[in-house]
Formats: C-alpha cells, structure tokens, sequence
C-alpha cells in the first residue's frame, strides 16, 4: 500500500524553494545551476523521508517548491503594494523559457530522489559486511 508522506514533500519542496529564491535575482546559467542543485536536494530529501512511491514524492516535492515559491512571491507583491522593495517576476523570461527551466529542475528533482532510492535499497547477499 502506498503511503502518501506531506512532510517529506514539505521538507523537498521547502529546499527546492529556497533554490528559486536565492536564483532569483540572478542571471539565467546561475539561476538553472541554482535550480538544479536545490532541486536535486529537494529531491533528495523527500525520498530519504518517505517510505514508499519514492519517484512520485520526488515529483511532488519539485511540484512543492514551485508553490512555496509563488506564495512568496504573491507576498512580495503585497509588501511592494505597501511600498517595499520590488517583487521578483514569477514567470521569468515568459512562459517557454519558464517551462523549459521548470522541466530542467525537475528532472533534477527526479534524478535526487533516483540517487537517495539507490542509496536506501538493502545490501544483496554479496554487499553485505561480516
């Protein structure tokens, strides 16, 4: 039976997050570099603390940091209606470009969830020590 864990992809999600935001500012190479390495730890994460479905809590965590992101965006803007430093772009460089980075840091995602189930499989016959 699947177990669908929130706070695993809470956790991945949160780290993908901060991968975005720190990115954000950036130029595109450095933002993709900072997708794909917080992206892949969010991956990572999320598969380390779930049980089962492990490529699906790595995709919801990929999922999670995009939706973290937009509602510290969506806060941004508020604070700069009320006057405060500029709100950065949610789709930056418009909708292709968007799409093509998102994929990008999924499939980075994806890729520390694969590295984090491989390194939680049980040791074989042969592996295994003393």
């Amino acid at each position: 039976m699947t177990r669908f864990d929130w706070v695993a992809v809470g956790w991945g999600g949160l780290a993908a997050s901060v991968g975005l935001l720190v990115g954000s500012g950036r130029d595109r190479a450095i933002r993709l570099t900072i997708a794909a390495a917080a992206f892949a730890i969010g991956g990572l994460l999320a598969v380390v603390r779930a049980t089962s479905a492990r490529r699906l809590h790595a995709f919801a965590a990929a999922v999670a940091g995009y939706v973290i992101y937009a509602a510290f965006v969506a806060l941004a803007g508020v604070i700069d209606a009320f006057g405060g430093p500029a709100a950065p772009a949610l789709v930056r460089g418009g909708a292709g470009r968007w799409g093509l980075a998102a994929a990008w840091a999924l499939c980075f995602a994806l890729m520390g969830g694969a590295i984090a189930g491989a390194l939680l499989r049980p040791a074989g016959r042969r592996r295994r020590l003393g």
